[in-house]
């Protein structure tokens, strides 16, 4: 497309009135969310979404609302949650799909799943493309199945390489919107020595010149703090944030070779140095999570955050207190990849202190609801405050004395002695 034809397209304003007449009649409703999503976009698809199923990846972090509306019988799909969404599941609105990130492309990438899209983009550049942005990790694969496809253009998204985006006339409607781009403070926030001591064990597992994939959450985010002495470390991961820019300014990465990611949140420093920067190849997670790529990493670390490890080594990062707090995401994509890669190694990094809750830690068995994310055959490595329990090669009352020797000390002599009616019980 010339930029004569760009500059001749219809481009609206968004407001409640245009996008609900673009997406009138639609039932599966597709829309851009996590650090894409369109602000106050569950009121703009107004009275045209009645009837319909919205469905995005909405993050936790970011997206502090419910598109389920019961006035308009309008449900709300997610693969995550956040406090008004679990509401809206509770009174029945929202239907909750806790998988993995890998059966989430399949199911999204289905021919017919969405009659209808919106998203936001970049601007057109000069041969009419508008970038996927900072959320390229499901989108891509499936935009051309989208029959009816709603552009939302922002002049503050970044615009990003590894892809070459929409065109501009392959949306059926285009509007304008000039609105910050949702993301974090990129505060660190209170300094946790607990965090610290767990960054600093991890730190010291990781070779110079790895490829690091690291979960969100704060232990993740201290590990980078960690790492100011490594040199050469490549990133593959499912996100990214702002410790990319002290991981960069502290000469920590690879130059030769780019960051490789699905999403960014952070702040707008960190959008600002994504902005046309061939340093960073954003991907779909057909590509970032995939087992076959994942196999040809060489020296893959992926590092993630749990709520509780059991003395069979089985992971628990979804839920606490009797409830789910979170959904698998790319966690067992990432511990499977690790364990396919040539020196890979897969970390979980959790605390052992319990706090006031009681729950989290090293526990004889995972609590209710008993979500087990990351199974125990793929777990290396366990990290704690008190240090680190490597259970590769070892047996099975090898492996729960491991992690009885990292768990908090208070609770170690009353481990044992659960592992031993455990065992003598036939694990019954």
């Amino acid at each position: 497309m010339s930029s004569a034809n760009v500059q001749r397209m219809s481009i609206g304003e968004l407001n409640a009135t245009s996008l609900s007449k673009a997406i009138e009649g639609a039932r599966e409703i597709y829309v851009s969310a996590c650090s894409a999503e369109v602000p106050g976009l569950p009121g703009l698809l107004g009275p045209g979404s009645a009837g319909s199923t919205i469905t995005g990846i909405f993050s936790p972090i970011l997206n502090n609302h419910s598109y389920a509306d019961a006035t308009l019988d309008r449900r709300c799909r997610t693969f995550f949650l956040n406090k008004e969404l679990r509401q809206h599941m509770l009174d029945g609105w929202v239907d909750f799909c806790p998988w993995t990130y890998t059966r989430m492309a399949d199911w999204l990438n289905a021919p017919g799943r969405f009659d209808a899209g919106v998203v936001m983009v970049s601007p057109p550049d000069d041969r009419g493309l508008c970038s996927f942005g900072i959320q390229t990790d499901f989108l891509p694969d499936f935009v051309d199945n989208i029959p009816r496809l709603i552009g939302v253009i922002n002049p503050n998204m970044p615009r990003t390489s590894g892809l070459p985006g929409i065109p501009l006339d392959r949306f059926s409607a285009v509007f304008s919107l000039d609105a910050p781009i949702l993301g974090t403070a990129g505060d660190p926030g209170k300094e946790d020595p607990l965090s610290d001591a767990i960054a600093g064990h991890v730190a010291g597992l990781i070779p110079d010149g790895a490829t690091l994939q690291m979960g969100m959450g704060r232990i993740p985010q201290t590990i980078a703090k960690a790492l100011c002495d490594h040199r050469k470390l490549r990133i593959h991961s499912g996100m990214i944030d702002d410790n990319i820019i002290f991981l960069e300014g502290a000469g920590v990465l690879d130059r030769d070779i780019p960051v490789a990611t699905a999403v960014a949140i952070g702040s707008r420093a960190l959008y600002d140095m994504i902005d046309q920067n061939p340093r960073f190849c954003f991907r779909s997670t057909a590509y970032t999570h995939s087992s076959d790529v994942l196999r040809t990493v060489r020296k893959l670390i992926a590092v993630n955050a749990a709520i509780q490890v059991d003395l069979f080594g089985q992971v628990n990062s979804e839920g606490s207190d009797g409830r789910q707090l979170a959904s698998p995401g790319g966690l067992p994509d990432f511990l499977k990849g690790a364990s396919l890669s040539d020196g890979g190694l897969s970390v979980i990094a959790l605390r052992a202190h319990r706090g006031r809750r009681a729950e989290g830690g090293i526990v004889s068995r995972i609590c209710a609801p008993g979500l087990v994310t990351g199974p125990r055959y793929d777990i290396d490595v366990v990290v704690t405050e008190n240090g680190v329990a490597d259970l590769r090669g070892l047996s099975l009352d090898q492996r729960a004395q491991a992690l009885i020797g990292i768990a908090d000390p208070d609770t170690r002599a009353a481990l044992a002695d659960e592992w031993d009616r455990i065992r003598r019980s036939g694990f019954a």
